[in-house]
C-alpha cells in the first residue's frame, strides 16, 4: 500500500535492468515498463545481431530450416524464453521458414527485451551447435 503517495500523481521510479516502475493514482502495485533504447544503444545491440534487419523501431530475422517439422520445433523452443521475458515475438511461419519481428509495443519502440528475446531465438535455432544466421529474403 502506498500511503505516502499523493493520490493525484503518477510516479515513475527507475528499477534498473532497462525497466522503470510506474505507480498510478489509486494503484495497489507497480507496473514494470521497459525503457526505450537510444539510437546509439540500438546500434551497439545490432552489432551482436548483424544478420538481423533493423527497420524503424523493429528488428526482424527469417530463419530457414530443413523442413516444416524443424521450423515448428524451433518455434516451440522459443516459448520458454519468451514467456520468461514476458515478451513475445510476432511470428510468421511459411513451411520451413520462420520470421521473427520484435518491438516493444507498450514502449513504442525497441527495448532491451527485444534484444534479449532475439539472442534467445538465435540460440534456439540449433541447440548444442552453432546458431543459424538469418536467411536472405528471396
Amino acid at each position: 500500500m502506498h500511503r505516502n503517495i499523493e493520490p493525484q500523481r503518477n510516479w515513475i521510479v527507475s528499477a534498473g535492468l532497462g525497466l522503470v516502475l510506474a505507480v498510478g493514482a489509486g494503484s495497489r502495485g507497480a507496473i514494470a515498463l521497459p525503457v526505450l533504447l537510444s539510437s546509439d544503444e540500438i546500434a551497439r545491440q545490432m552489432q551482436d545481431l548483424s544478420d538481423w534487419d533493423l527497420a524503424g523501431q523493429e528488428i526482424s530475422c527469417t530463419y530457414s530450416f530443413g523442413n516444416f517439422v524443424e521450423a515448428i520445433a524451433f518455434v516451440n523452443r522459443l516459448v520458454e524464453p519468451a514467456e520468461a521475458a514476458a515478451h513475445h515475438p510476432d511470428l510468421t511461419i511459411a513451411y520451413n521458414r520462420v520470421t521473427l519481428r520484435l518491438t516493444t509495443h507498450d514502449a513504442g519502440g525497441l527495448t532491451d527485451l527485444d534484444f534479449r528475446v532475439a539472442q534467445a531465438a538465435r540460440a534456439a535455432t540449433n541447440p548444442g551447435g552453432s546458431p543459424l544466421t538469418c536467411a536472405a529474403m528471396e
